[in-house]
C-alpha cells in the first residue's frame, strides 16, 4: 500500500509539473490571448491531466484490491486447512504467547486440559492471521469467523486464559517458558494424573518471536505395550529356566553315577522326558501364537455341530487326565451349529476346558453351555475353582500372564492357551470375555457366527 501511495503521489506531482510548464509556455507564446480563451484552454488541459492521473490511480488501486482479495482467499483456504488438520489430530496442540496465555488449541488439547469444550471449533480472526492473513482486512476476519464449527480453533476471548490456569503441572509450564525465553525446543515426558493416568510426550518449540507451540503425543499405549513386552520376555525366561534347570540337574545326576541305580534311573529319565515335553509344548504354542498373530493361519470355516465338538474335547481330556476328579456337564441344543474352522474350534474349546480343569478344586465341576444370540452363538465354560482376582481379569488373555503366581509353579501349562484362544476367536469374527469371583469360580465366554446351512452340516457331522 505504501508503494502504491508513493507512485500515485509521483504521478500527481508530474501532472502538476506539466500543468505549470504549460501555463508558462502559454503565457510566453500567447501574451495577447483573451482571458476567456485562456481559461477555457486551461480547464481543458487540467481536465485531461486529472483524467489520466485518476485513471492511473484507479488502475493501481484496482490491482491492489485484486491482490488483497486473492490473499484473503488464500488466507481463508489456509485457515480452513489448518483448522481441519488441528481438529482431526489425535495429538493435543496448544499455542501460547509471551505472557504464557493460551491463544489457540484444538479439541484434543481441550480434552486433556479440560478447556472450554462448548466453544471448540469456532474459528477466530486471530487464527486467520496466524494462518497467513497479514493484510488485517476486516472482511477476511469476518469470513474466517464463518468457517465450519468442526475445525477446532477458538475465539480469542474464549482462549485467552493463562496456561497455569489450564494445568498446574510445573513441568509443562516450565517447558513453555523455556521455549519462549531461550528460543529453543524442549522435549519432556509428563504424566497427567487427572486425565486417567495417561502419559504424554510433550514437544515445545518457539513459533515466531512471541509464540510457542506445544504438541502432546499420547504414549500411554506404547508404554503399556513396552511393559507387556518386557513382562513377556521375563515370563518366558522364567518358564524356560524351570524345565532347563530340572533337565540339567537330572542329567548331571545320571552322569554322576545314577544311571547304574536301577531304583531311580527310570524315574530320572521320566522327569527328563516330562520337562523336555513341557519345553516342546511351550515352543509349539509360541510358534502357533506367532503364526496366528501374523495372519499366517488360514481358516476354513464351515457349519459345525457344536455339541459333537464339545463331547469330543471332553472325551479327549478325560483320556489324557486319568486322575481327573472333576465332573463335566454339557447343555447345548443338538440342532445348534456354528460357522467355524473345526480344528481351530477344537483348539479353542480344549484350551478353555483344560484351564477349567487345571484350576478347579478336587471334586469340582465344569459346565459347558451355549445358546443362540441373534446371528451369533454364545458359548460359556463355567468352573467351580478358586476364581481370579478382579485386578487380574483384564490381563488373563495376555501371553504368559498368570493370575495366581503361587499356583503357576505347580500347575502344568505354557501360559499361552488363553492368548491363543483370544486370537483364534477374533479370527473367526467373535469376541471373548472372562468373569470371575474369588472362591466361586470363573466363567469364560466367547461368540461365534451362527451357521446358516444346518441340514448340510448335520449330514456331514453324521458322516464324520
Amino acid at each position: 500500500m505504501k508503494d502504491l501511495e508513493r507512485r500515485v503521489w509521483l504521478v500527481t506531482f508530474a501532472a502538476l509539473s506539466l500543468f505549470v510548464v504549460y501555463e508558462t509556455i502559454k503565457t510566453l507564446l500567447f501574451p495577447h490571448l483573451s482571458i476567456i480563451s485562456s481559461h477555457v484552454i486551461t480547464v481543458i488541459v487540467a481536465s485531461v491531466l486529472t483524467f489520466f492521473v485518476s485513471r492511473y490511480a484507479l488502475s493501481r488501486y484496482s490491482g491492489a484490491l485484486s491482490e488483497i482479495e486473492r490473499q484473503t482467499v488464500m488466507s481463508e483456504e489456509t485457515n480452513r486447512l489448518l483448522s481441519a488438520v488441528l481438529a482431526t489430530m489425535r495429538e493435543g496442540v496448544v499455542i501460547v504467547n509471551s505472557d504464557t496465555r493460551i491463544v489457540l488449541y484444538n479439541a484434543a488439547a481441550a480434552a486433556i486440559f479440560k478447556l472450554p469444550g462448548s466453544a471448540a471449533g469456532e474459528t477466530s480472526s486471530a487464527a486467520g492471521s496466524f494462518a497467513g492473513n497479514g493484510t488485517g482486512n476486516a472482511e477476511a476476519a469476518n469470513r474466517s469467523r464463518s468457517l465450519p464449527a468442526s475445525y477446532g480453533l477458538l475465539r480469542p476471548e474464549l482462549a485467552q486464559q493463562r496456561l497455569v490456569d489450564a494445568t498446574r503441572d510445573p513441568a509443562i509450564n516450565g517447558a513453555f517458558r523455556r521455549a519462549l525465553e531461550d528460543k529453543t525446543s524442549v522435549e519432556i515426558r509428563v504424566e497427567m494424573a487427572d486425565f486417567e493416568g495417561r502419559s504424554f510426550q510433550l514437544n515445545v518449540a518457539p513459533l515466531g518471536p512471541r509464540l510457542a507451540v506445544g504438541v502432546f503425543f499420547d504414549i500411554t499405549q506404547l508404554e503399556r505395550l513396552e511393559r507387556v513386552r518386557r513382562e513377556f520376555f521375563a515370563n518366558l525366561s522364567h518358564e524356560l529356566r524351570t524345565p532347563l534347570t530340572a533337565i540339567l540337574a537330572y542329567s548331571e545326576t545320571l552322569l554322576g553315577g545314577a544311571m547304574d541305580d536301577r531304583e531311580n534311573n527310570t524315574r530320572f529319565v521320566e522327569k527328563l522326558h516330562k520337562h523336555a515335553a513341557r519345553m516342546s509344548e511351550l515352543i509349539s504354542d509360541i510358534s502357533d501364537l506367532s503364526a496366528i498373530e501374523s495372519g499366517q493361519v488360514k481358516l476354513t470355516p464351515g457349519p459345525v455341530r457344536l455339541k459333537n465338538i464339545v463331547a469330543e474335547v471332553i472325551a479327549l481330556l478325560e483320556a489324557r487326565r486319568s486322575d481327573c476328579s472333576v465332573s463335566f456337564g454339557v447343555s447345548i441344543p443338538d440342532h445348534l451349529f456354528v460357522q467355524a474352522d473345526r480344528t481351530r474350534l477344537e483348539q479353542i474349546l480344549y484350551n478353555l476346558v483344560d484351564n477349567a480343569v487345571k484350576f478347579n478344586k478336587p471334586g469340582g465341576s465344569v459346565t459347558v453351555t451355549a445358546e443362540p444370540d441373534g446371528d451369533r452363538v454364545a458359548i460359556h465354560i463355567q468352573d467351580t475353582g478358586s476364581g481370579i482376582a478382579a485386578a487380574d481379569l483384564p490381563r488373563v488373555f495376555e501371553r504368559l500372564y498368570r493370575a495366581d503366581k503361587s499356583r503357576s509353579q505347580t500347575t502344568e501349562g505354557t501360559g499361552l492357551g488363553l492368548a491363543i484362544v483370544k486370537h483364534l476367536v477374533h479370527a473367526h469374527g467373535g469376541e471373548v470375555s472372562a468373569e470371575s469371583e474369588l472362591g466361586r469360580g470363573s466363567r469364560f465366554s466367547f461368540t461365534l457366527p451362527l451357521a446358516e446351512q444346518q441340514e448340510t452340516s448335520s449330514n456331514n457331522g453324521n458322516a464324520a
